[in-house]
C-alpha cells in the first residue's frame, strides 16, 4: 500500500474516532469499537495504530488539523474581524459542538498524558497568538496584547463550554453581541492604557 493511501486510512479511522468521542466520550473510542464503525477487523485498526493512545493521539492531532483549517479561513480578512475569528471557534455550529465535545474529552486525557498536554499547549499558544495578530492589526501600539489575547480566548472557551449543556443561553446573537463587546471594552481600555 503507498504511503499516500496509508495516510488516507489512518485519517478516516481518526476522523471515526472523533465522531465516536463527540458522540459517546473518550472511553467509548476502544479500538474494537472503532473497528466496527469503520468495517474493518481490530487487526487492520492496530496495522495502523501501535494502541489505544496511538489512535487516540492520532485523532486529537486530527481534530487540531481540522480547528487551524477553519480558523485560517477567517484569518486574512481585510479589515481584520476580530470577532469573526473569535466566533470561529464557538461551538454555534452543530459541527463545531461536535468539535468542542471531543475537545473536551481530550482535555481530561492532557491531565495524564504529556504529549496530549503538550499538544493542546501547543494549539492555545498558536490561536493566542493568531488573537494578537489581530489585536496588532486593529490596534497597533496596543502595549497588552498577550493579556488581551488570553482573555479574549477563555472567552470563547468558557462560552463554548457552558454552549454544551446549554445552547439555549447562548444563541448565536448573543455569542456575537459578548464577544463584540468584549473585544471592544478590552481595545478600549489597553488606548487608555497608552
Amino acid at each position: 500500500m503507498s504511503a499516500e493511501n496509508h495516510e488516507a486510512r489512518r485519517r478516516r479511522i481518526a476522523e471515526i474516532v472523533l465522531r465516536v468521542i463527540a458522540r459517546e466520550g473518550l472511553e467509548a473510542a476502544t479500538v474494537r469499537r472503532i473497528a466496527a464503525e469503520v468495517g474493518f477487523s481490530t487487526a487492520v485498526v492496530t496495522y495502523y495504530f501501535e494502541n489505544k493512545q496511538d489512535l487516540l493521539f492520532s485523532a486529537f492531532r486530527l481534530l487540531g488539523e481540522l480547528n487551524r483549517a477553519k480558523f485560517d479561513e477567517f484569518a486574512t480578512p481585510e479589515p481584520p474581524d476580530l470577532v469573526s475569528f473569535l466566533l470561529s471557534m464557538t461551538a454555534l455550529e452543530p459541527q463545531d459542538r461536535a468539535g468542542w465535545r471531543a475537545c473536551v474529552a481530550f482535555w481530561e486525557r492532557s491531565l495524564d498524558a504529556p504529549e496530549f498536554a503538550a499538544e493542546l499547549r501547543s494549539w492555545i499558544d498558536l490561536v493566542r497568538t493568531r488573537i494578537e495578530f489581530f489585536i496588532a492589526a486593529l490596534e497597533p501600539d496596543c502595549p497588552d496584547s498577550h493579556r488581551i489575547a488570553t482573555q479574549l480566548f477563555d472567552l470563547v472557551q468558557g462560552i463554548s463550554t457552558h454552549m454544551l449543556f446549554d445552547p439555549e443561553s447562548w444563541p448565536p446573537a448573543a455569542v456575537r453581541e459578548a464577544l463584540s463587546e468584549n473585544v471592544r471594552l478590552l481595545l478600549a481600555a489597553s488606548r487608555g492604557a497608552l
